[in-house]
């Protein structure tokens, strides 16, 4: 019996000094704890920081061209006098006041406030106010 606990306690310490003498070597058996330092002599500044621009809040009066319902409200695109395209999306947690919001349907005209942004090309609105 005691040659059989003296077997096994030896055979953890291999196991643990073979564990701990493959980690300092690499795959080709060479240590791995030097490190190299590379010196660059760029001495080019980057700014990296975003600067958050404050929001364009824009008012559009035009027809209904057409209309996607959405999960909690629709997209609505508007068609300005100008002849400007607009996708308003309105919603009751984005309108400052949920009794504004109703249904629209194409051809009718509507007055929206709300935040711009452009995706893709097109001019958007976070519609805030409908009327």
């Amino acid at each position: 019996m005691k040659n059989k606990i003296s077997l096994l306690v030896l055979s953890g310490v291999l196991a643990l000094a073979s564990c701990a003498e493959k980690k300092a070597m690499g795959e080709e058996g060479v240590t791995t704890d030097s490190i190299t330092t590379v010196g660059t002599n760029d001495t080019t500044e980057i700014d990296n920081t975003d600067v958050a621009t404050e929001p364009v809040m824009r008012t559009v009066t035009g027809s209904v061209v057409s209309i996607n319902q959405g999960k909690d409200g629709y997209t609505a695109e508007i068609k300005d006098a100008q002849g400007m395209v607009y996708f308003a999306t309105i919603s009751i947690p984005n309108l400052d006041d949920a009794k504004q919001y109703r249904a629209v349907k194409v051809g009718d005209n509507i007055t929206v406030t709300g935040e711009e942004w452009e995706m893709e090309g097109k001019k958007q609105i976070k519609a805030t106010e409908l009327k």
